[in-house]
């Protein structure tokens, strides 16, 4: 009787232990999907922000692209402005030699010879 016993034991001893493991289990899985669940609702809100980054760089590659051609024109104009002074300069030194420095005598002859070489044509 004492084997049956000891047998009687052996298996509620068994029957606990595996009770304790099945638990210990149980609440290992109810963590582990816990866990899981936070990591895949922080997955999606990264994913939420790294479209939001996406959509940021594309504005501002856009803007970039729009300065750049921006600063072209003026880059354009301002040449073309610096050529216009130039112009301009060159006229005012040509007035300068001619109706400043020059003498009015002079001034009368290449008028009266301008004059008259449009008259002949």
């Amino acid at each position: 009787m004492e084997k049956q016993l000891n047998g009687v034991m052996s298996h509620d001893v068994i029957r606990q232990n595996l009770e304790h493991i099945r638990s210990f289990i149980e609440i290992e899985l109810a963590e582990k999907k816990e866990t899981i669940k936070e990591q895949a609702a922080e997955i999606e809100e990264l994913k939420q922000l790294l479209q939001k980054k996406d959509i940021a760089i594309g504005m501002f590659e856009a803007n970039t692209r729009e300065f750049q051609e921006t600063a072209e024109g003026n880059r354009q104009l301002i040449n073309k402005l610096l050529g216009d002074i130039s112009r301009l300069q060159n006229d005012i030194d040509w007035y300068k030699r001619t109706y400043e420095k020059r003498s009015i005598l002079g001034v009368l002859r290449e008028k009266l010879a301008a004059g008259l070489g449009k008259k002949k044509k």
